[in-house]
């Protein structure tokens, strides 16, 4: 029996503010765009996209709804942050 993963809401990891970044190896570090905070899930319905506080903002972002739905793994939820480009520079929406 093939067991599927059922999601519910996880609420993104914000960034929070800090004077540097911390050192070492262990540590990732992103650059904010001021975008929108999206998860983006796939499972067997298909792929959504929601903002930080759950709502479903799957038809505002086509394009990472297409990209997401070619990816090989079936399911997933990826945390990220979404911003425009125009192919010269990141357009930020707020």
């Amino acid at each position: 029996m093939l067991l599927r993963p059922t999601f519910t809401f996880i609420p993104p990891a914000l960034p929070l503010p800090a004077e540097r970044p911390p050192s070492g190896g262990e540590w990732i570090h992103e650059i904010k765009h001021d975008g929108y905070r999206m998860m983006v899930r796939r499972d067997v319905s298909g792929v959504r996209l929601l903002t930080r506080n759950g709502k479903d903002w799957t038809g505002r972002f086509p394009t990472i709804v297409d990209a997401a739905a070619r990816l090989k793994a079936r399911w997933c939820l990826i945390d990220s942050e979404a911003v425009g480009y125009t192919g010269h520079q990141i357009v930020c929406p707020s």
